[in-house]
């Protein structure tokens, strides 16, 4: 499955929304089989801005909102989930943010907003900070309230195959 969304600024800026359940290999195959034997489908979210350079404005950011808010209503058994990239910079002002952390921060806020808004919503965003060898890691696993158990399962899939190596020696 993949669904792809054009969101547009009023400033003539471009985003790509994309819900896919290729798998890209940021979430483990065993794992990924696992919760596929139990019915649950994992789809992991791509943004990508294709024209502008403007700073993305609350346009931009309620219409990510309800495009993913709209996914978790029509499919009960899906988990979503997002790796914060860190490939471009971001206007920040605090210079010694990651842009992965700025962006899980941004991801975050607009998240518990948005679901303080919906009464009925029952859905959790849960950020997967991982310290990686060289810099942290920020991962987001988004699932109904009944599937704790299977987002902890990505969560803990992220942070062995992306922490850093444990400190224990080998013989």
């Amino acid at each position: 499955m993949t669904e792809v969304y054009s969101l547009h600024s009023g400033r003539g800026d471009e985003y790509k929304l994309q819900f896919t359940t290729e798998r890209s290999g940021f979430i483990a195959d065993d794992i990924l089989d696992q919760l596929n034997a139990q019915g649950i489908e994992v789809v992991e979210i791509g943004l990508a801005r294709v024209k502008g350079q403007n700073i993305t404005g609350h346009k931009v950011l309620r219409q990510i909102e309800e495009c993913i808010a709209d996914l978790m209503r029509r499919k009960p058994n899906v988990i979503l989930s997002y790796f914060c990239d860190f490939i471009h910079l971001v206007p920040s002002q605090k210079k010694d943010m990651p842009v992965q952390e700025y962006r899980s921060r941004l991801f975050s806020a607009m998240f518990k907003r948005y679901v303080s808004q919906q009464q009925q919503f029952d859905v959790c965003d849960d950020e997967i900070r991982i310290d990686g060898v060289a810099e942290p890691f920020f991962f987001h696993v988004i699932y109904h309230r009944q599937h704790l158990h299977y987002a902890e399962m990505i969560a803990e899939g992220h942070a062995k195959d992306f922490g850093k190596p444990s400190d224990a020696t080998s013989e």
